[in-house]
């Protein structure tokens, strides 16, 4: 093939990557309603997910509608004592069918633990199944070498039309900081003090999602407890108290001498007309929380 018409190839499938239409794009949705196994709390960098526990010679089940994709998580649960390299093997049956199996080897991962216990858990491991038409059965297995089990998650792909949420910057508060993350992506956090609240003003009714990360120093260890106080126009609307742990995985690039904390959310309902909404920290007294505002997308369009 020539330079020429490679090129000329590679721009056709650029233009066609760009004039897909928002309805293509596509998102996971997880498939909570699995029969079989036991419910598992697995917490990943400070945050908390269900996970079905299998068990050797156990499976769960669930019903699916195609055509779909699924896409099926697993982890490696080790037992005390265990060596640090595990195999186990995960299977998924369509209608009684293998047409999944997947041998991994687990690794304890220190970013990830059972929420209760201190047994130790890897890393995540990733299969796909193409679903066909109509209705049907899957069954997920779990095959382990060793004495632990296998923790999963099953999630189906789902289209999506628009972008739910659109973030909103503030008219008033303490500073912005960039958060980065270890997989490189960076998010945009605004930061609020126990002297300067956060401050914007919005036009009902409408729904606010607000996420929150308590900031640590080098000194604080463990958990630490933290309360905001929501106004509406200069009234108090809610107050809302968390805990927080120090997050891992993340840093404030232009604050190295603040440690990110656990994301905490809390939605703000808000009234028809316009309002000026604030937020203030509350305790502890020398505080420090960064934020993100985001609305639904569909409460900016006319």
């Amino acid at each position: 093939m020539s330079p020429v018409v490679a090129w000329l190839r590679l721009t056709l499938l650029l233009t066609l990557m760009l004039a897909l239409p928002a309805s293509a794009r596509t998102s996971w949705v997880s498939v909570k309603d699995l029969d079989g196994g036991q419910d598992l709390c697995l917490e990943v960098d400070s945050r908390r997910f269900t996970y079905t526990e299998l068990r050797p010679g156990e499976t769960a089940e669930a019903t699916i509608h195609g055509p779909r994709r699924l896409k099926l998580i697993a982890r490696y649960l080790f037992t005390a004592d265990e060596a640090r390299r595990q195999p186990y093997t995960v299977t998924v049956a369509v209608d009684g069918r293998e047409v999944l199996r997947k041998t991994f080897t687990g690794e304890p991962l220190a970013s990830v633990a059972r929420c209760r216990g201190d047994r130790e858990v890897s890393a995540l491991r990733k299969g796909y199944v193409e679903i066909p038409a109509g209705r049907h059965t899957i069954t997920i297995g779990g095959e382990t070498a060793g004495a632990g089990g296998v923790a999963v998650r099953l999630f189906r792909q789902v289209k999506r039309t628009r972008d739910r949420w659109m973030s909103l910057a503030p008219e008033s508060y303490a500073e912005i900081r960039e958060l980065e993350f270890a997989s490189g992506s960076r998010s945009t956090y605004y930061a609020l003090t126990a002297d300067q609240p956060l401050g914007l003003p919005v036009h009902g009714p409408t729904t606010l999602r607000v996420r929150t990360r308590l900031d640590f120093d080098h000194r604080m260890n463990g958990s630490q407890n933290y309360t905001l106080e929501v106004r509406c126009d200069g009234e108090v609307w809610r107050t809302f108290h968390f805990d927080a742990t120090q997050l891992s995985s993340a840093v404030y690039v232009d604050r190295p001498d603040i440690l990110p904390g656990s994301r905490r959310e809390l939605t703000v309902s808000v009234p028809r007309g316009s309002h000026h909404i604030t937020i203030h920290c509350l305790r502890p007294q020398a505080c420090g929380v960064a934020v993100t505002v985001d609305l639904p997308r569909r409460d900016l369009e006319p």
